[in-house]
């Protein structure tokens, strides 16, 4: 159970928050259909906050960390990072959110040094009143009721509780449920949403963030534990109550090829919207004194345009914009008007293009890169030796920060300097899966005409598997379903040193103890890596196979050579058959990794 809020607090929740998106998205994605229904929200709050993510990893916490300077310090590098990652209207507003929520836990440290559980109401309240300023014509129905709910519930709990502050469980717990009985109204207060059978995407978003908040102050794994009632939001299928069944989508598929298609028309939206719905949306950062000047601007050049969803976020003399409209030439000018625009995009809205304008003003064509023939395999790598092996066998590889798997961000850039009109994305683990197929979505929209596909390694040997079957003469559906194979065709295990004491499948281990993980569950504890490595695989053998894979980390105790001597030995012992190779990955956190083909 949280105990006090600080930087440590804070990040544990953004990686959780993360994590749990990344498990939504798709189904957030099935239920967008306001304001416009092209299927990207789930994505975009992603990459927003995926980009946050990776702003507070590359944050050094303050010098003198208190509790409550440090938890200001992390929620404001989120709220920076985010605003400079901002996709859609929703990722616009969660910057927002961010923004309102770090403001006030900063004024919260600075006033009184520490963070009682009455600053989280005021936070939420702070973060409601940011985004709902934002937003030109805030809207009931969408993410914002959501967030005024929950943050109304906090601050009424507060009230009640007096002089005597409830705890923080009590207050986070009446956050999300508020939220959740906010979210299953928004279907019938939009008729979009109504005629949809859905709720709305973003209120869905928002309740994933509430969700892991409750969760993890008051001491429960946001994996596997659910709160009553509504339970945690972070698998990737919708609840029956939130989607009619005849609208639930289909899981993800082993391999997921990306490739230009159209999006679901939800009929009774179109229908009368089509014909004034504009057809691009603008997007961009701009750095100017006169904030005021310029949204009372695009107010007006909205309102004559017959443009929607101006959401003007930020703050400190930086802003995000973001708006719909038929024709941004007019909104462009007027941004340059009042400070240098960057990072602009126009995308188009493709669905809601509007068709009773489309024979007298035709927009100019957003330009994109021009693709040339060829095929590129992007591989996650956590350490040097795996990247240099991966660099070895053609691929580009590529690490997040901190030896985590790379941002959703990494992979867009990388897909977009690829330059080619065929991109393999191979992950390394399973909390890289969701950033990948993020970034292939993504890409899928910005480069038409560009072919993604997502090999789900699930452990580094599985993506070593995968790259070392990689023909790039095959035909691009050939080339990925023989990855994807031998990717699958490998089972994995890994050794880990126990940081604490703990409960696991393989019963109590001691801080000290070596892990023995067979696929993703604690198999056996030993005493010593090397008895480890021995022990799991002997098990992993005994089920057979061709070929043993073993990758060395930085952190293995012992000289390699002993160990992968000792290794081979007991293996040609069991299977003489078997052929056993070694790579020095360099990966941190996992002494020996192991795969059996």
């Amino acid at each position: 159970m949280l105990e006090a809020v600080d930087g440590a607090a804070v990040r544990a929740w953004a990686r959780a928050s993360l994590a749990a998106l990344g498990r939504a998205r798709e189904e957030i994605d099935a239920l967008n259909v306001f304001p416009v229904p092209d299927g990207d929200t789930g994505t975009n709050l992603y990459l927003t906050f995926d980009a946050a993510c990776e702003r507070l990893d590359a944050t050094p916490p303050p010098p003198a960390d208190t509790a409550a300077t440090g938890a200001a310090a992390a929620l404001d590098a989120l709220a920076v990072g985010a605003l400079e990652g901002a996709h859609g209207n929703s990722g616009t507003i969660l910057a927002q959110l961010l923004r309102g929520l770090a403001d006030e836990v900063a004024e919260t440290a600075r006033v009184h040094g520490h963070i009682a559980s009455a600053a989280l109401a005021a936070a939420l309240a702070r973060a409601d009143e940011a985004a709902r300023t934002a937003v030109a014509v805030p809207v009931e129905g969408t993410m914002l009721s959501v967030v005024k709910a929950a943050a109304t519930a906090a601050t009424e709990l507060v009230q009640q509780a007096g002089a005597l502050q409830p705890p923080f469980p009590a207050v986070a717990e009446a956050a999300r449920q508020a939220a959740f009985d906010a979210l299953t109204k928004t279907q019938h207060q939009l008729q979009a949403l109504e005629d949809a059978g859905v709720v709305d995407a973003g209120g869905r978003g928002v309740c994933v963030f509430l969700d892991v908040l409750a969760a993890l102050v008051g001491g429960y794994d946001p994996r596997r534990v659910a709160p009553r009632d509504a339970g945690l939001a972070v698998t990737t299928m919708p609840r029956r109550s939130l989607l009619r069944p005849e609208r639930v989508p289909t899981s993800i598929a082993p391999v997921k090829l990306h490739q230009p298609h159209p999006l679901i028309v939800h009929e009774p939206v179109l229908a009368d919207a089509a014909a004034q719905t504009p057809g691009l949306e603008l997007v961009f950062l701009i750095e100017t004194d006169a904030a005021d000047a310029l949204r009372a601007e695009l107010e007006r050049i909205c309102a004559a345009d017959g443009g929607d969803s101006l959401v003007v976020a930020g703050g400190a003399g930086k802003y995000r914009i973001h708006v719909h409209l038929h024709q941004p030439g007019p909104a462009i000018e007027a941004a340059l008007d009042y400070g240098r625009p960057r990072d602009l995009r126009v995308t188009a809205l493709t669905e809601c293009v509007d068709v009773r304008r489309e024979q007298r003003e035709r927009p100019q064509p957003v330009p994109v890169p021009e693709l040339r023939p060829g095929r590129v395999v992007l591989a996650a790598a956590a350490g040097p030796g795996l990247s240099e092996l991966f660099g070895e066998a053609g691929a580009v590889p590529l690490s997040g920060p901190g030896g985590r798997p790379p941002t959703s961000a990494q992979l867009s850039r990388a897909v977009l300097e690829t330059g080619v009109r065929e991109v393999v994305i191979v992950t390394a683990d399973s909390e890289g899966l969701a950033p990948a197929f993020a970034a292939a979505d993504q890409a899928e929209r910005d480069l038409p005409g560009v072919r993604i596909a997502v090999i789900p390694g699930k452990a580094a040997v599985q993506a070593v598997a995968a790259i070392a079957v990689h023909e790039p003469g095959r035909r691009f559906e050939a080339d990925v379903v023989a990855m994807t194979a031998a990717a699958g065709a490998t089972r994995y295990g890994a050794l880990q040193v126990a940081a604490d004491d703990a409960w696991t499948m393989a019963g109590v281990a001691r801080a000290g103890d070596v892990l023995g993980f067979i696929e993703d569950d604690v198999a056996l504890i030993s005493e010593t890596v090397l008895e480890g490595a021995l022990a799991v695989v002997d098990r992993m053998v005994s089920a057979g196979g061709e070929m043993v894979t073993l990758v060395t980390g930085a952190d293995l105790g012992l000289p390699t050579g002993a160990l992968v001597d000792a290794v081979t030995a007991r293996v040609l012992a069991r299977r003489p058959e078997m052929d056993v190779v070694a790579y020095e990955g360099g990966q941190s956190g996992w002494p020996l990794l192991i795969g059996v083909e």
